[in-house]
């Protein structure tokens, strides 16, 4: 057989390899796996949902203990770290986790469980008279038809409508019902019986019962899992590691161990933050419902918030039959509540969730229908919740796979190389823009400062309009952001507070007698002004932290979102830094974190707990005034502020987040440290700094 010839230098075209009749069996092979597969598919599903029953306990208390396991990891590495006895520490924050969870559903309950009773039975007791409006608007509207009913159809119609003639059908089924059940049972006549299939009501009452019972036994057995779980789970760790280790070899193991954690990022991340989203879009729905007196506001607000929790689907599903509820109430109020859900929607697609979610789940909105919908058909409710973030971990997983094939083969693995040439839409032509709506809105209103006359804009009434509101904007925005900062800001060392400050120094005679006094003078408007001062101290003093503590308002706010919960917080972060403080300048501070909390908390049976644990706290503050006090000279002088000001620009150590410090139990670390304990860091690159 001749070769094939060579035209200069260039090399022939390889020949592609010719495929076996082995590889086509294979693939009629597979096809008919596929097809068997789908035709038995309700079969072989049948043995895992059993599966999926019996280890419901098990699943319940790993699911308990996985959002426990935040809350136990903030005790131990952030409130009780001193504590050197680690099994105590860890005893402690445990009946300190479980005790904050129960409170948070109980207070959940007592804030939510009263009015949503009033609005259902307020709902039964209305419901005649609002579907009797509702039959006489559907009858006058067939009377004002343009055309002639038959007098059959009509009578027909008419009987439907009588809301009396409705409830005695209803009655009288019922009762006969009723009475054929008695005779049945009191005169043996079984035909009664027969014909009432009480048989299938028995069973059917009874599978709810042993449902019910069913549940409630879950849901304990699964509570003492988690405890176990909680108590053991270094060992629980380590134990998995050891069979990762013997089963995989050291490449499989480092691959296990990372996409466990991608799942960890991926579905932790993902339903706890859309707890976080769905509560916070359930809050704003019932403020504006309240402001807007739209009827059972509770009731829908709280179905709007659960039913937010369903991706892309949940709010058609909480607005349909919530629209129907206002529709039999006030038909009026309906387009109100569908402008209102459609405002809060796009507060929450891109404000609220970008802010909490961002894109942890990396699915495009074709990928989110799918996983609902494949999941949801699966595996019901729950299907449709974690679907998402299931959905998402496997097309990581599967995304990984094919780039490391493509590598292996020594092709390109980005997707935009892989377009036809002759492509309509090209990657170019996909790019969608970096500035987000929020973003956008806030350079539309800042710009308002940089704009000028005859350059940029032409004087017009319209334009005027314009410029006024997007100053009203700016100006509220920065109050907002004035309220909020968690930065330190310019508008820190302005104020009456700031000025007796700079003028005579802080005082130090705030103590906790004082304080009762006043409380007691001023009608109890003392205290509010105390943790302004107290805000606005801690901000002078500790500068150096880069942070900042919040004042009054944002303490009413979110004490009141919190159920009470945030003052607690409020207080250990103030101790914190008052802490920092006096040891940065080598002087004491009385008060701690751990005592606050004890007598706070564990000393509210006592009453005089949490009056012992604010005396304590206020004794403490005036130690960190007496300390600033004592290394300052007053007034202060515009050279002091120069310094500070270039203090604070030097460049601050890196920080890790919060989650990563919660779920590794470290802090604050160098760079110089971070990169000589990171293998993957190139120590000659230069680093960078936040």
């Amino acid at each position: 057989m001749p070769e094939r010839e060579t035209i200069g230098n260039q090399e022939p075209t390889p020949k592609k390899p010719k495929r076996g009749w082995q590889h086509i069996i294979g693939i009629a092979l597979l096809g008919i796996l596929t097809v068997m597969l789908i035709v038995n598919f309700g079969a072989i599903k049948s043995p895992f949902m059993r599966l999926l029953d019996i280890t419901t306990p098990i699943i319940i208390g790993l699911v308990l203990a996985y959002i426990l396991n935040f809350f136990l990891r903030f005790f131990e590495v952030k409130l009780f770290k001193r504590i050197k006895k680690r099994t105590v520490n860890r005893v402690i924050s445990m009946i300190l986790s479980y005790l904050l969870l129960l409170a948070i559903l109980a207070g959940m309950l007592a804030l939510i469980l009263p009015q949503l009773i009033k609005s259902v039975e307020s709902l039964g007791q209305n419901a005649k008279l609002w579907a009797a409006g509702v039959l006489n608007s559907i009858s006058n509207l067939l009377d004002k038809l343009p055309f002639e009913l038959p007098a059959e159809t009509k009578a027909a119609i008419t009987s439907l409508l009588d809301i009396d003639v409705l409830l005695d059908k209803l009655i009288s089924f019922l009762e006969s019902q009723l009475d054929g059940i008695i005779g049945g049972i009191s005169g043996g006549n079984a035909d009664a019986l027969s014909n009432l299939n009480l048989g299938n009501t028995f069973a059917t009452i009874w599978n709810v019962l042993r449902s019910s019972v069913g549940t409630l036994a879950d849901i304990i057995v699964g509570i003492f899992i988690s405890v176990y779980v909680l108590l053991s789970k270094e060992r629980l760790n380590a134990g998995c590691r050891r069979v990762f280790r013997a089963i995989f070899s050291d490449a499989w193991e480092k691959r296990v161990l990372y996409y466990i954690g991608q799942a960890h990022r991926k579905i932790g991340g993902y339903l706890i933050g859309k707890m976080i989203d769905s509560t916070l879009v359930g809050l704003t729905c019932l403020i504006l419902f309240l402001i807007f007196d739209i009827p059972f506001a509770v009731l829908i607000a709280v179905i709007i918030g659960v039913t937010d929790f369903i991706p892309f689907f949940g709010p058609f599903i909480g607005a349909i039959p919530s629209g129907i509820i206002i529709f039999i109430v006030d038909p009026p109020k309906v387009l109100l509540f569908a402008l209102l859900i459609l405002v809060v929607q796009q507060i929450d697609g891109n404000i609220i969730a970008p802010a909490i979610l961002g894109d942890s789940t990396g699915l495009s909105s074709l990928g989110v229908i799918i996983a609902i919908t494949v999941m949801g058909d699966i595996f019901g409710i729950p299907g449709m919740l974690i679907g998402v973030p299931i959905f998402a971990l496997i097309m990581t997983i599967l995304g990984d796979f094919i780039k490391s094939r493509l590598r292996a083969k020594g092709h390109d693995t980005d997707l935009k190389q892989y377009y036809p040439a002759d492509a309509f839409i090209r990657p170019q032509d996909e790019k969608k823009d970096e500035n987000t709506l929020t973003q956008k809105f806030v350079h539309w209103v800042r710009t308002v400062e940089t704009e000028q006359e005859g350059v940029d804009y032409k004087p017009s009434r319209r334009h005027s309009i314009g410029r006024a509101i997007r100053r009203f904007f700016l100006t509220v925005g920065r109050f907002i952001h004035r309220l909020f900062s968690v930065k330190p800001i310019p508008e820190d060392r302005s104020g009456s507070i700031f000025s007796d400050i700079a003028q005579n120094g802080m005082r130090t005679n705030r103590l906790f007698w004082r304080t009762v006094g006043f409380s007691i003078i001023t009608l109890g408007i003392y205290p509010f002004y105390l943790v302004e001062v107290i805000a606005q101290c801690t901000n002078i003093a500790c500068r150096h932290d880069r942070r900042r503590t919040w004042g009054i308002v944002p303490y009413l706010l979110l004490s009141v979102v919190t159920l009470g919960i945030f003052p607690l917080i409020w207080h250990c972060k103030v101790i914190s830094r008052m802490r920092n403080y006096c040891e940065r300048k080598g002087t004491s501070c009385c008060i701690t974190r751990r005592f606050y909390l004890c007598w706070a908390i564990l000393g509210l049976p006592l009453l005089v707990g949490p009056a012992i644990a604010l005396a304590r706290f206020l004794r403490g503050f005036s130690q960190m005034c007496t300390t600033y006090n004592s290394t300052h000279t007053f007034p202060l002088s515009p050279e002091n502020f120069k310094l500070e000001e270039q203090v604070l620009r030097e460049p601050r150590p890196h920080r890790i987040p919060l989650m990563d410090q919660i779920n590794e139990g470290i802090g604050e670390v160098n760079e110089e440290e971070e990169t000589a304990t990171d293998p993957t860091v190139d120590t000659e690159a230069p680093t960078s700094e936040n």
